[in-house]
């Protein structure tokens, strides 16, 4: 049986190795030094490189939902709620792609892998349903108008990704997402966002 400790061991040198070489050059032979095992122990544990740097997402994202939860709940103000769960997202994935080096060429290799595809899917159905609950209490209180929430909380996020993807399609592959100049991506989806969220109010 896996050792939870020995794999938290495993997350936290791939972390270090996908920060000092970038995520497109670490290797398995890279954190299995790291972390003071032979390939064939690591493999035991991870099957990939991105095998690992999927579980590694998936807890930075729980962190990271946790928090951003607490924060929006703070808010009274629900446009002003979904604005900066918005804006807060992509803050985050400013970080992640910072902190492990990707390039605009893994990015888009990483989205077509099914594993990847599977965690984003799981985490954006999740996100609709914050974004929902949102949206489904400033109904409840008449602040915008009658609306199926779940497909709206959905289209705010595909215009904001659509955004986003776009914006990169337009760069050279091998641009380090860590040099792309996230500004205008967080004009655009400001200005989106209020767009949308300014045609729900009700008069």
């Amino acid at each position: 049986m896996p050792d939870p400790k020995k794999k938290e061991q495993i997350l936290e040198a791939a972390s270090h190795c996908f920060a000092h070489y970038g995520f497109a050059k670490t290797t398995m032979d890279d954190i299995s030094k790291m972390v003071g095992l032979n390939k064939a122990s690591l493999y035991y544990y991870y099957k990939s490189k991105e095998a690992i740097f999927c579980e590694i997402i998936v807890q930075e994202k729980e962190t990271f939902l946790y928090s951003l939860k607490k924060k929006v709940n703070a808010i009274s103000i629900w446009h002003e709620k979904i604005q900066t769960y918005i804006l807060e997202r992509e803050h985050h994935f400013q970080k992640m792609v910072n902190l492990h080096k990707l390039s605009i060429k893994t990015s888009k290799q990483l989205r077509f892998q099914p594993m990847f595809r599977d965690l984003f899917n799981r985490f954006n159905i999740r996100e609709m349903e914050m974004i929902r609950e949102i949206l489904d209490l400033a109904m409840e209180t008449k602040q915008i108008q009658k609306i199926d929430t779940h497909k709206t909380a959905g289209i705010i996020l595909c215009v904001v990704n659509g955004i986003k993807q776009q914006r990169m399609l337009l760069q050279m592959d091998n641009l380090n997402l860590g040099q792309f100049d996230f500004k205008e991506i967080e004009e655009d989806i400001r200005f989106a966002t209020s767009l949308i969220l300014n045609g729900l109010k009700t008069s």
